[in-house]
């Protein structure tokens, strides 16, 4: 019966997925330029099948696809070794032996990180003649630490040579990302930017819930610099209902195929059941095909009598998910609330107006969590309905509430193209004019709030450690590229790396100076490159443990003997391995006679852990007290300084101090943002209206990574032929990456504390004006609030100007606005956006005091 509709996850009518502009989410037989992609929603929207989608186009094309699905318990390197293995045939017999030799052994290191060894010494006393013979051994662990094993990265490489060799696309395909641990997540996020940077025919498609963008943004610490740093690493395609339209039509068309009749009446019963949900509306389907009337088919009735036996047969599952330990008490009163509204939904923000409630930000939590859940659906960012007739049903049977009656046509029915949009713009047009992160078309030389410029190439360091910080985008990542680019001019060797969840940083310190060893074989004696070698190889073992065994045997040769014998461990003191001070230190005495420095360099700081930051602030400590030329260069973001400063202090956290040379990017004034702007456009011959320059200019907010992606977003809507922004193009361009942003928005706020969000909510409310910072109010909780605030700015989120702060992203702005009810008054002070809702006896509002939704779009099928 079910090859009617086509197996669990390979539907037999396959949907493409589109976004509200027409664009196609699924993949095609042409890759996108994106090597990471994310499809994720809510339970039941298809991401599996998408997946299975690309699987079936890769057989199709002649690709391959190496498939895993992540979990919490079992490593994802595990989960890859496994699926390689049951592909290795595969990829033999279409790239050859030779070639996959490489793979199969960076896969078999995957998940060993070197061999564990000893060596010791025995002494005997006795034996022979004498049947009694004593043994002493004694043995040291000597395990050799430069070999680390392989990494997800290092997997990567391998898969993009072979697949380079051939030209062949081979396709990573991971499912569950929301399930996997915050390790696997990093390591995702890690791999994803490599596949970017690396340009090799290989992607990387995940799939997860609605909370894996948010996941993954905080799994990488590289936090949210919205639509900044995660759209570098993901084209995020989110999957929300489908039409009814689109659902109607994959009924219809197998059922013809299978000659099964069927009312259309019959069929509408069916999707509005389903409710834009593909997964529910097989459920139905099935029953339905079970239940036809042996000569009409599936009439309206006979739709009617399986929607019933569906949501009968589910009411345990209904009763699980209630009885869930995740289901809090603030998510079970939410679903009371929305369920007593019946088909009307509940409009939210009276339930969430900070100004109305002490505790508005469990409500706004419980409800982030009952949409990923998908027991709650949001519409137009301010209504909530339960999806489900028949989970709705049975909350007001369970709970003995009756629904407040239906009024009027409901609203909020999924249309066609009801997606957002995803970020998926044309790199290559935005790379031809701008440049790319590593040779700007016009480089910007910026200047601190002083006046003093950034870079190195035009301001010498101070000291011998350099620690470039900011938000996200506004540029800490370029001035290492800046850096690199001198070093590379004037011949300086550049050791550069960037901090990871996945990896301490000597591990990753000891690659990249693997990755130069030939470099210091050419410049430097034999004797001082097997130095270097040594603390490599000895690096980050602080203790050598000994195992010590005293046996006695009685026995006379060559017959057998009896023994018994006694082993203990002991911990040698006196060996204590190298560190990185000790590397900085030889680096030091290596560069000295030259005097040609060695740069250090390294970006995403704030990825470290405590630990990974207290062995760089030793190893800036040996590097100024040698005053020898070997450098440090780091970059992250504000609150990088205050980390370092703890991390010196050591465990008592006291005696703090560090020397270093900070220098912090602040956003582009606007004459700098016009000169990024209109220069290299102007040298890709495309004119930009003053106005549109304007718009462009003050929608990036002084941050250059936004202001390309406003650039870049502009270029997609410039006809062919006609090389003008206008000002119009500039406005939509705008408001598209708004609507591109949705996702990530409500990524970013889903990782926000309590506090955090009544900040947020605070400052939104007025706008472009801002607050003051909050260590200048009287608040009773202003220090809780300076902290959010200072967490705000790192992420991005906010920006400080003097003593004031306001949203860094007029998108996001209006986004919290419009999810907690308020809108900027001209004064700047915050005003209620609709009135204020009054509940009757039954739990529903009157209709004088329901807000207007504008046009009448369905919310909930079944009236």
């Amino acid at each position: 019966m079910s090859q009617v509709f086509g197996a669990d996850g390979h539907p037999a009518y396959l949907i493409t997925r589109r976004d509200q502009l027409g664009a196609p989410l699924s993949l095609s037989g042409v890759l996108p330029e994106s090597k990471a992609i994310l499809f994720q929603g809510a339970p039941g929207m298809g991401k599996t099948t998408e997946l299975n989608r690309v699987e079936d186009l890769a057989e199709l094309h002649g690709w391959t696809t190496i498939r895993v699905t992540a979990s919490e318990n079992i490593p994802l390197e595990h989960h890859l070794t496994t699926a390689f293995r049951k592909k290795l045939d595969d990829l033999q017999d279409r790239f050859g032996k030779r070639q996959v030799r490489g793979l199969s052994k960076t896969v078999r290191d995957l998940t060993e990180s070197g061999r564990n060894t000893r060596w010791g010494w025995e002494a005997r006393l006795g034996g022979g003649p004498v049947p009694v013979e004593f043994v002493g051994k004694r043995e040291k662990d000597t395990t050799a630490h430069d070999k680390l094993g392989t990494t997800l990265n290092d997997f990567a490489d391998e898969l993009g040579r072979i697949a380079g060799h051939e030209n062949e696309p081979i396709l990573v395909l991971i499912d569950k990302i929301d399930a996997a641990s915050e390790h696997d997540q990093a390591g995702v996020n890690d791999l994803a930017i490599h596949l970017e940077e690396m340009d090799r025919p290989v992607w990387l498609v995940v799939a997860g819930g609605t909370k894996s963008t948010s996941s993954l943004m905080h799994a990488s610490r590289r936090m949210s610099g919205i639509a900044t740093t995660i759209t570098n690493q993901f084209s995020v395609r989110e999957l929300e209902p489908l039409s009814d339209a689109e659902l109607a039509v994959s009924l219809t068309k197998p059922l013809d195929d299978a000659e099964i009749p069927y009312e259309y009446g019959g069929i509408d019963v069916l999707v509005r059941a389903a409710n834009g949900n593909p997964s529910q509306l097989r459920k139905f389907a099935l029953a339905a095909v079970a239940m036809r009337d042996p000569e009409r088919g599936i009439t309206a009735a006979a739709a009617e009598a399986a929607t019933v036996r569906v949501w009968t047969d589910t009411e345990h599952s209904y009763q699980s998910k209630w009885n869930q330990p995740e289901t809090t008490h603030a998510q079970k009163d939410l679903l009371a609330r929305v369920a007593a509204q019946g088909t009307n939904g509940l409009y939210m923000p009276p339930e969430t107006r900070p100004e109305l409630s002490d505790e508005w930000q469990q409500v706004d939590r419980a409800r982030q969590e009952l949409v990923a859940r998908g027991m709650l659906r949001e519409h137009d960012g301010q209504l909530v309905t339960i999806p489900d007739k028949g989970l709705r049903d049975w909350l007001n049977q369970h709970l003995d509430q009756t629904p407040a009656p239906a009024r009027g046509p409901e609203v909020g029915r999924p249309s066609a193209n009801l997606a957002p949009v995803h970020l998926a713009g044309d790199r290559a047009a935005v790379n031809r004019v701008f440049g790319t992160s590593g040779q700007l078309v016009e480089e910007i030389d910026r200047k601190d709030k002083h006046g003093r410029p950034i870079s190195l190439d035009q301001r010498l360091p101070i000291g011998t450690t350099v620690l470039f910080t900011g938000p996200p985008g506004i540029g800490t990542s370029q001035e290492l590229n800046r850096t690199k680019a001198l070093a590379d001019r004037e011949g300086w060797i550049t050791i550069r790396f960037s901090a990871s969840r996945r990896e301490s940083v000597e591990a990753r310190i000891i690659r990249a100076v693997q990755d130069q060893l030939d470099t210091f074989k050419r410049r430097y004696p034999a004797d001082q490159v097997k130095e270097l070698k040594e603390i490599l190889n000895r690096m980050a073992v602080r203790t050598k443990n000994s195992m010590n065994t005293a046996q006695l045997r009685a026995g006379l040769a060559p017959g057998p003997k009896i023994g018994v014998h006694r082993a203990w461990e002991g911990v040698t003191k006196d060996s204590v391995g190298r560190t990185l001070s000790e590397l900085g230190e030889q680096l030091g005495k290596m560069a000295g006679p030259r005097r040609e420095p060695i740069v250090l360099m390294v970006d995403n700081l704030d990825a470290a852990t405590d630990s990974d930051l207290a062995a760089l602030t030793g190893l800036s400590a040996t590097l100024h007290e040698n005053r020898k030329p070997a450098f440090l260069i780091t970059a992250g973001g504000n609150q990088m300084e205050s980390r370092l400063l703890s991390a010196s202090g050591g465990r008592s956290g006291t005696e703090t101090e560090l020397k270093l040379d900070v220098r912090e990017l602040v956003p582009m004034n606007d004459d700098e943002m016009r000169k990024a702007l209109v220069v290299p456009l102007s040298e890709s011959q495309i004119r930009c209206e003053p106005g549109a320059v304007d718009k462009l200019v003050a929608g990036a907010q002084g941050h250059p990574s936004r202001l390309r992606t406003l650039a870049g977003a502009a270029l997609e809507l410039v006809q062919p032929g006609e090389n003008t922004i206008t000002t119009e193009v500039a406005v939509t361009a705008a408001s598209r990456l708004n609507t591109r942003s949705q996702a990530l928005y409500a990524a970013a706020w889903r990782n926000c504390s309590d506090h955090e969000m009544a900040l947020l909510a605070k400052t939104a409310a007025h706008g472009s004006h801002g607050v003051p910072i909050p260590s200048r109010t009287a608040s009773p909780d202003r220090w809780d609030l300076d902290d959010a605030s200072k967490a705000l700015i790192s992420r991005g989120l906010l920006t400080r100007t003097d003593f004031r702060i306001h949203v860094t992203d007029p998108g996001f702005q209006d986004w919290v606005q419009t999810r907690l009810g308020t809108s900027t008054a001209l004064s700047g002070i915050a005003a209620p956006g609709r009135p204020q809702a009054q509940l009757t006896t039954s739990g529903g509002r009157t209709v004088d005091h329901r807000p207007a939704l504008g046009a009448k779009h369905d919310v909930q099928p079944n009236r």
